[in-house]
């Protein structure tokens, strides 16, 4: 996918990095004398079992095994070595074929000397039978099953106990399901045995789950081929094979298996019809690191084979310098792990690829994800730790396809704009919506931006010219990518183009294939995070070949919705032919088998490791595998705390035995946090390495702290950070506050962001010295003067920062302009319809929240009309104020409705339509009103406004109407007209709050809305603003 369209403005592409390629080094040779059991040499005939501890080098040995067989051998493609997964299978084979090469030079084989389990099962299936099969992933099954599952609770049918439908819809309940059923599928349980032991064992569940497990099948038979799962794909190929077992004859003289802990029965049971035959075979394992259990995977096949000859390797071969570091917070373990990460690389000289951080659980990852990326390291995910329609690349291919067929909502039509297909950032998409704003004041600012992109509407010449004319070239820019990319797509789609067709118009009209090329070849934290978009585009087209070779008539919507239904990883196939340098960031289940020169293991708390949920409860999962697998009655009560404890034990000691150099176990132990503690793991692990730690495990309730290194992260960032902080702290000595700025200086000279003063806040001028008002008066709105009072910062800075305008915000504009229609004499019918069309026009709610909102609103307003009906005619409503009122100020605004009662005195009135109403007593101090009287005294009423004028009309007060209140009658707030003093001493306090808008410098107050305040991060009087400069 290298093809892409010509680089952009707003796509450019960096210049392509030159690459060489170089030799492979010849494996070096290994020796195995000295091994008990080994007295003639490696193993060349009979049944062998071999085990160890992590890192003895039982894969070696096996690998050796195989290697020289096939050397000595004349059918080299007689000999099959079996991992337990895809990805092992992918490293014995590479290291395979790395040792026959320096072995023999050359080798040729009819067929592949190394096959996962799974990969061994369909192979046997294909030669039993010629129908079409198909190994279809679990994120396949995963959305079948709950497809069938939204079927039986929208119809109210299926053979569910009753208490489990109401959990039919959730996708737990499909994920327990589907657990099941591959338990079942592992131990050959199929629907008519299920049905039998739920009914036998007074489980129906059991029975229920036998039932959909019928229906699955006879669905998933409906698309003309085959398709298994893994887990079922083993117990077909075994049931073939015991009708036929004649196609094992001749087939391996040599049988080899790696990792023979993480077999189920099932497997164990194939692997063994498949060595019947053979001269040799050779078993390899470790019950220590059988960590599957929750897969049905046991060590009873390793420890039931009958072997002739054992061979137990007596030592690991990895012996890493171990620490445990204990953090105070969860940001400061990031800083540790992510140090350790940056100097093992940076000053050991440890490549990325060959460190991994390990973690308990997936929802671990993404977290260790950010924090490494943002130290500028380079991060590789596995493909099985990644649901495709997650990645953001991906997720903006689907919405732009999703948007040739229907209008996207506005956060997803956001997160296309602001995604890599869009391009845009958030600032440039606030200015733009601003602009299609005021192209069109008719509409809402995304309405106009969807329909400017949609590539089948028709163009508005002259709303085009409008906008060439407000937008700038920026804002251009976003809106001419959309439109290429989305029409693009359009045009494919209208061509009849397939499915692979209509994603590659798309894709291709985005630019961005060699512009991530480029930035995955140069590497780096950036390249790490191009090369994972790459990955997840390959998968894209991958899973859209597959979907059309088997749907050749479907269409690119029905893909779509088939890859947004897929809610776990899915399998991606390995191009790879070598491994991407960048550190690998895993769960421990990932990293069993494998091995890396430095090793993180972090999260390690008592609450994630040990983890001791159930497992499948609503279906009894656990009872169910001891009962098929041992006999046990299902009604026995079994404490199972201390086998969960054992296998989280076993799973602890597989993620710290991968490093061969260096191991760090991080933490986190804060003393306020009574419930978040170091795992009970670590003070083991302690134990079992004789304390060889820099910071030694911390018992509950110790005392012993825990001192961070200097610098937090071996980072330029983080180097010029701390040096900044010694020059510029107050207690610092002098003598290192002198060689701190010398090394500032150092830095300075080398071009490091940040070491020069001259671009420090504080020693840079101010971008302007413009006032902010330039005309000599000043324009007070009332609504602003009580925030003036408060913090004149918030007051004029948030001007700036109001982009769409919020629900709240919006429902008060259309209640005051439901109440200035009634009171203009428009019908209430007519009016109530053109807010109510406004209302719900702006709403995304949710559907469960829809029933709620409206009787809400339509409260509102018949509220709003009563109160209205009950007044006399208004003298006027949305009257325009501005009056001056001092030197300099004029209080501008517009104002709800101004009454006058029988003896003609003035009420200002102010519609509010929160929930809730101030006390009489704040409601006397608004100063809203206050302002409002003020100008009403200072003018005069001409022209249906309040200008400057002598014929003050008399004041008679103001009143706050709250029409959203739960009272049973609409509250209102009263205010008494001012008096002449307090007329003046409000006045005599505008012309200080309008100086304080005229700017450039800004005043900060503390004030009871610091804390929702938006300017909070960078408001000097903050912690979190105190870099602002505000002199």
């Amino acid at each position: 996918m290298t093809d892409a369209a010509a680089p952009s403005a707003f796509s450019p592409v960096p210049p392509t990095p030159e690459v060489v390629l170089v030799p492979r080094e010849a494996a070096p040779p290994r020796t195995w004398e000295g091994i008990e059991g080994l007295d003639g040499g490696l193993p060349r005939a009979g049944r062998w079992r071999v085990t160890g501890p992590a890192g003895s080098g039982v894969s070696s040995f096996l690998v050796d095994t195989a290697v020289g067989i096939i050397a000595e051998s004349e059918r080299p493609s007689g000999v099959l070595v079996v991992a337990a997964s895809k990805d092992a299978a992918g490293r014995l084979r590479r290291e395979l074929g790395e040792r026959l090469l320096t072995a023999r030079g050359r080798y040729a084989s009819e067929e592949p000397a190394v096959r996962s389990l799974h990969s061994l099962a369909f192979a046997l299936l294909r030669r039993a039978s010629e129908e079409k099969i198909r190994l279809i992933t679990g994120a396949e099954q995963d959305a079948v099953i709950r497809e069938l599952l939204a079927g039986h609770a929208e119809e109210g049918r299926g053979p569910w106990p009753q208490e489990h439908v109401p959990a039919l819809g959730l996708v737990g309940f499909a994920r327990q399901l589907r657990d099941f059923l591959l338990r079942a599928a592992e131990r050959g349980v199929g629907a008519r045995e299920l049905e039998n032991l739920g009914r036998r064992h007074r489980r129906p569940a059991w029975a229920a789950a036998g039932t959909f497990l019928r229906e699955y099948e006879r669905t998933m038979a409906l698309s003309g081929a085959h398709s298994y799962s893994a887990s079922e794909l083993v117990a077909v190929a075994l049931r073939a094979l015991r009708d036929r077992p004649e196609l094992l004859e001749g087939l391996w003289h040599t049988v080899v298996v790696d990792d023979a802990q993480h077999l189920d029965p099932l497997s164990g049971e194939l692997i063994s019809l498949v060595a019947r035959h053979a001269r040799t075979v050779v078993v390899g394992g470790d019950p220590e690191q059988s960590v599957f259990h929750f897969r049905g995977a046991s060590p009873e096949f390793l420890r039931a084979f009958p072997a002739e000859r054992e061979v137990r390797l007596p030592r690991s071969r990895r012996n890493p310098e171990a620490a445990v570091s204990i953090a105070r917070s969860a940001v400061e373990e990031q800083a540790r792990y992510t140090n350790e990460v940056r100097r093992a690389h940076l000053i050991e000289g440890v490549p990325w690829s060959e460190i991994a951080v390990i973690v308990r659980s997936s929802g671990m990852i993404d977290p260790v994800r950010r924090a490494l990326l943002g130290a500028g390291v380079p991060v590789h995910i596995e493909a099985t730790d990644m649901v495709l329609s997650h990645q953001p690349l991906v997720a903006g291919i689907i919405l732009g396809v999703r948007a040739l067929r229907e209008p996207l909502e506005e956060r997803e039509l956001e997160a296309l704009l602001l995604g890599p297909v869009g391009g845009a950032d958030p600032v440039t998409l606030r200015r733009l919506l601003r602009g299609l704003r005021r192209s069109d004041m008719h509409a809402r600012a995304m309405l106009t931006l969807r329909r400017l992109i949609d590539p089948a509407a028709a163009r508005d010449e002259e709303h085009e010219e409008r906008l060439r004319e407000i937008l700038t070239e920026r804002e251009r820019d976003i809106l001419a990518r959309m439109r290429t990319v989305l029409g693009a797509a359009f045009e494919a789609k209208n061509s009849g183009a397939s499915v692979e067709g209509v994603l590659w118009a798309l894709w291709q009209a985005t630019g961005l294939s060699e512009k991530l090329s480029a930035a995955a070849l140069r590497g780096g934290a950036a390249g790490s995070q191009a090369d994972r978009d790459l990955d997840a585009m390959m998968t894209l087209f991958d899973a859209a070949g597959d979907y059309v070779e088997r749907r050749p008539r479907a269409g690119i919507d029905s893909f779509i919705a088939h890859i947004e239904e897929q809610e776990l990883p899915t399998g991606v196939r390995d191009r790879r032919a070598a491994a991407p340098e960048a550190v690998t960031v895993l769960t421990a289940h990932g990293a069993a088998g494998r091995q890396w020169r430095t090793v993180v293991v972090a999260g390690v708390q008592d609450d994630v490791w040990p983890a001791l949920g159930e497992t499948g409860t609503l279906f009894e999962q656990e009872e169910f595998i001891d009962l098929v697998d041992s006999g046990v009655d299902p009604d026995a009560i079994i404490g199972r705390t201390k086998e969960k404890v054992a296998e989280e034990r076993r799973l602890f000691h597989v993620a710290t035995t991968r490093a061969t150099d260096r191991l760090l176990i991080t933490a986190v132990h804060e003393e306020e946090d009574e419930v978040r503690e170091p795992s009970r793991f670590l003070a083991e692990f302690g134990r079992e390495e004789g304390e060889r730690a820099e910071v030694a495990p911390v018992a509950a309730g110790s005392e012993e702290e825990t001192t961070p290194p200097r610098f937090a992260v071996l980072s330029a960032p983080a180097a010029v950070a701390e040096l900044r902080r010694a020059v510029c702290a107050e207690d610092t000595p002098e003598a290192t506050r002198r060689q701190a700025a010398r090394q500032l200086a150092r830095l300075a000279r080398a071009g490091v962001p940040g070491a020069d003063p001259a671009q420090w806040w504080g020693a840079r001028p101010a971008s302007t010295e413009e006032e902010l008002v330039g005309s000599e008066r000043v324009y007070l709105s009332p609504s602003r003067i009580q925030g003036l009072e408060d913090c004149p910062l918030r007051a004029v800075a948030e001007r700036y920062l109001r982009e769409e305008e919020s629900p709240h915000l919006l429902k008060g504009s259309l209640v005051h302009a439901y109440a200035e229609a009634l009171a203009r004499g428009v019908p209430e019918e007519r009016a109530r319809e053109i807010v109510t069309r406004a209302w719900l026009d702006s709403r995304d709610v949710p559907a469960w929240k829809e029933q709620n909102l409206a009787e809400q609103w339509d409260r509102l307003l018949r509220r709003t009309h009563a109160w209205v009906q009950a007044q006399g005619e208004p003298v006027g409503v949305e009257m325009p104020v501005e009056v001056p009122v001092g030197e300099g100020v004029v209080i501008a605004g517009r104002m709800d409705r101004l009454d006058r009662d029988a003896a003609g005195d003035h009420y200002v009135v102010d519609f509010k339509t929160g929930s809730s109403a101030p006390s009489q007593r704040r409601a006397q101090e608004n100063t809203q009103l206050r302002a409002y009287q003020l100008a009403l005294a200072r003018g005069e009423i001409r022209g249906g406004a309040v200008r400057e004028g002598s014929d003050h009309p008399p004041l008679g007060g103001a009143r706050l109407v709250y029409p959203g209140t739960s009272s049973q009658k609409i509250t209102t707030r009263e205010q008494a007209a001012l008096t002449p003093e307090e007329q003046e001493e409000l006045a005599s306090r505008l012309p200080l709050l309008a100086g304080q808008m005229r700017g450039p410098r800004l005043l900060a107050r503390v004030n009871p809305h610091c804390d929702s305040c938006r300017l909070r991060a960078v408001c000097p009087v903050q912690p979190e603003g105190r870099l602002t400069v505000a002199s």
